[in-house]
């Protein structure tokens, strides 16, 4: 007897092959049969009127951030994504070494590091037991915390390098599927592309990918001393500020040919930063600008695909205009992370102290969310007051005020935050990221896979005052993605959207960019193809109702449309809600040496 048949569904069956109907069988973990199914099953699944698929593959994400502390990966199940690629952006778990501590605030804690090798690091994982699969990368910005510790402002040298390929390729061993850079942030930032050429050799014996968080990819501003560093600096020539996300592309592709390793360019940025306002259409001509780089690199024998964020906004939160400042990361600022929120309103009624942040400003150390006031002119316009007390300043950008008001874009938001410590704002894009008219242009190419790039977050009902208590290690960017609605419904939105409401792709197109293409492209084994002895990941939804339902105001929503979700053969999620079962494994890349 079959464990669960799917009866009289529509199949999409991930390859990109035209829809069908059918039954599907599931024994144990695995499809056993697909067609007319006359045989009984312990379970039944009425598949009439809903499409049935492989379960989505996310390529570019930072599940293993959180899973250990929540396991269940509520988010991920709930838009029927089976399967996370982690480790992302140079940010892994493992290797760690003891005493290799670093005090800044990107990403890593400061707390005493103890021992981790990477394979420790996924029986760890195996142990605590996680309801998706997760598929783990090496993190560069991760070995090279390991090998450096505090001593990262420079360029490695020789024995550290070599130090690295230890650890590296104990990595591969352990079945990591390739490495990752963040290299628009610490240590990564320091990193020549020499040191990075020579790691991705390494990963390259071992048949493994390369994905990059490119140089230069978010708004920052460039600065001389090697000293300060943080969110929102470089350190490197200021042309840089403006043409280094074109040179970041550049670097990835030289990457890419000298250690002859396949590449993924990570959550695409447009590599031509138009910051004034403009016309909706130069928007998809940069993004097909951008592609023309990609492509011509195909055609000179890169192997290069890249990934994009299904979102046409900022992916940021609504969040307390007053944590811009005093949750700032960058070095600098101690003085500003020291004050408490009454704190900081009470200094800010003193001319002074105005003046000192817009020193701050000026001298191009400011960054308020992912958005740099000096490399963006018109960072003014990427604001939107979405929460505050005084009516007249909501739904409008901080831009909007000043014309009206007639002040300085700062003093803007001194005053509404001294008029209203609780103010929220929202970042409603990025001065040169992708946004609704590109975003289209990128799906559509045939390179491109979706991806989230959200961390594990908990279940719809969980007090969010717990979460800093049972996530304290969690870099506060993390934490903040709870009240980020995509990260909830981004999946959902890809097929409403994007397939059936524009028509920008055909369903067994979409469903193939966000499974079979993602298995293939980073070697996962049985999985992203619904057919008989393939690995059952699989999705059940409702074509005519699947949605994203959340939204600034209440992002924690789980989106209509996803029926089932079925992760190696058991139901993870059905009627809006997790059933508990951690079936996911920790998947291991095929050594091919």
């Amino acid at each position: 007897m079959n464990d669960i048949i799917i009866k009289n569904t529509k199949i999409v069956d991930g390859t990109g092959e035209p829809p069908f109907m059918g039954d599907i069988a599931i024994k144990e973990s695995k499809i056993v049969e697909i067609g007319k199914i006359e045989e009984s099953a312990e379970i039944t699944i009425n598949g009439t009127g809903l499409v049935t698929c492989p379960g989505f593959i996310d390529p570019h994400d930072h599940a293993d951030m959180t899973m250990l502390i929540l396991p269940l990966c509520y988010n991920f199940i709930m838009q029927g994504i089976t399967t996370a690629i982690g480790g992302n952006c140079g940010l892994s778990q493992a290797p760690k070494k003891k005493n290799k501590k670093i005090e800044f605030d990107n990403f890593f804690s400061d707390k005493p590091i103890k021992d981790l090798k990477f394979g420790k690091w996924l029986s760890k994982v195996e142990r605590r037991g996680i309801s998706i699969n997760y598929a783990p990368l090496i993190g560069h910005n991760t070995v090279r915390i390991a090998v450096m510790g505090d001593d990262f402002k420079r360029h490695a040298n020789a024995n550290e390098i070599e130090e690295m390929k230890v650890l590296i390729e104990e990595g591969m061993q352990s079945g990591a599927f390739g490495l990752s850079t963040g290299l628009d942030y610490d240590p990564g930032e320091y990193a020549n592309t020499e040191e990075v050429i020579e790691l991705a050799k390494i990963v390259k014996q071992y048949g493994g990918i390369y994905t990059s968080h490119l140089r230069h990819c978010h708004s920052q501003w460039a600065i001389k001393d090697p000293n300060l560093y943080g969110y929102g600096v470089f350190h490197g020539e200021i042309e840089e500020a403006w043409v280094g996300k074109y040179r970041g592309l550049m670097e990835a592709i030289e990457i890419g040919k000298k250690a002859n390793i396949p590449v993924n360019i990570s959550h695409i940025y447009t590599m031509y930063p138009i910051s004034q306002p403009h016309p909706d259409f130069l928007d998809e001509a940069t993004a097909k600008a951008t592609l023309w780089n990609i492509d011509k690199a195909k055609e000179e024998g890169v192997d290069i695909t890249f990934d994009v964020i299904v979102s046409d906004t900022s992916i940021a939160p609504s969040n307390l205009l007053v944590n811009e400042f005093i949750l700032t990361r960058l070095q600098k600022l101690k003085w500003l992370r020291e004050l408490k929120k009454e704190e900081f309103i009470e200094q800010l009624k003193k001319e002074d102290f105005r003046e000192k942040i817009k020193k701050l400003h000026i001298d191009g150390y400011l960054k308020l969310g992912m958005v740099h006031t000096k490399a963006d002119p018109y960072w003014m316009n990427r604001f939107k007051i979405t929460i505050c007390m005084n009516e007249k300043y909501l739904n409008k950008t901080i831009g909007e005020l000043s014309t009206q008001l007639k002040k300085d874009a700062l003093d803007i938001v001194f005053d509404v935050m001294i008029e209203d410590p609780e103010v929220e704002w929202l970042q409603i894009e990025e001065d040169r990221a992708v946004n609704y008219m590109s975003l289209p242009v990128y799906l559509s190419h045939p390179l491109c896979m979706p991806c989230t790039d959200m961390t594990a977050l908990p279940s719809l009902d969980f007090p969010l005052e717990k979460l800093k208590t049972i996530g304290s290690d969690i870099p506060e960017e993390f934490l903040n993605s709870v009240n980020v609605a995509h990260f909830y419904g981004m999946y959902a939105n890809y097929i409403g959207r994007f397939v059936r409401d524009t028509g920008t792709l055909s369903l067994e197109e979409a469903i193939r960019k966000a499974t079979s293409q993602v298995a293939q492209r980073y070697g996962l084994i049985n999985r992203g193809v619904l057919k008989s002895i393939m690995q059952a990941d699989i999705l059940i939804f409702d074509y005519d109702k699947i949605k994203m339902t959340g939204d600034t105001w209440n992002p924690r929503q789980a989106p209509d449309g996803i029926e089932y979700v079925l992760v190696n053969g058991q139901i993870s999620y059905k009627d809006k809600k997790h059933t508990g079962i951690k079936a996911g494994k920790v998947l291991k890349h095929e050594i091919k040496l």
